[in-house]
């Protein structure tokens, strides 16, 4: 049985010189600068995989820029044609803006509201850390899907609070377990499982609601194409 796969986001490796000079080839009349390179080179690789996701950490300069008041957004508007012309309907990984300042946190729920206007299907948001009070109140949504990259007991009941999904690594789903009593979970995803650990995971879920996550690694061109092919239980 496959188990489908979705993506969370990509780490990222500065590109050579000749890379980025035959890249820039390609874009002759369109346009874009290195980070619109991480997003095409990182989105291609996704095309195995269920529910790919454009973006990540690397993502965080064109995002602040984006959220300062009466800033231009056009980088970001070209990189969302960019992607969509290789994939409709992406969702988008980006970091949380870390912030308690209510203002702050409001400019970037406007850009979030923005980009999806824009033909963003939906966000991932990235955190280190348990969202802030104010983000967990106006960051949330169907179309907002909080990753935890370090998580805790802890960050995980803050994000279940607001969240039915949940992604998490296969040494927390003892924990998620036990905060399954309290919360209600829908969807587990299970990052960079083997087969035992989704075996493990189908006691929480049905396999209808069970689905493996990845976050790809800089330099590795064959992590999603491995990561679907270990996606896999034997009947």
């Amino acid at each position: 049985m496959q188990i489908p796969v979705r993506g969370l986001g990509s780490e990222v490796n500065n590109p050579s010189v000749s890379d980025l000079a035959a890249w820039a080839k390609t874009r002759a009349g369109i346009g874009g600068d290195v980070t619109t390179f991480y997003l095409m080179k990182t989105i291609e690789v996704q095309k195995s995989i269920d529910l790919p996701a454009a973006g990540g950490w690397y993502y965080r300069k064109r995002m602040v820029e984006g959220i300062i008041p009466d800033a231009p957004i056009e980088d970001i508007l070209d990189d969302i044609r960019a992607v969509s012309s290789f994939v409709r309907n992406c969702w988008w990984s980006l970091p949380s803006a870390c912030s308690a300042d209510e203002d702050e946190v409001m400019a970037f729920r406007q850009l979030l509201r923005t980009m999806r206007d824009e033909g963003v299907y939906g966000h991932v948001i990235l955190s280190d850390t348990e969202p802030t009070a104010i983000e967990r109140e106006l960051i949330t949504g169907r179309r907002v899907f909080w990753y935890l990259t370090e998580p805790t007991e802890k960050s995980l009941e803050k994000i279940l609070e607001i969240q039915r999904d949940i992604a998490v690594p296969p040494g927390m789903l003892p924990i998620l377990d036990d905060l399954m009593g309290s919360y209600t979970v829908r969807k587990v995803i299970v990052m960079n499982p083997d087969e035992k650990d989704l075996r493990r995971a189908m006691d929480l879920v049905d396999t209808d609601n069970l689905m493996t996550g990845g976050f790809a690694p800089a330099g590795d061109g064959s992590y999603w194409e491995d990561l679907v092919s270990g996606s896999f239980i034997l009947r």
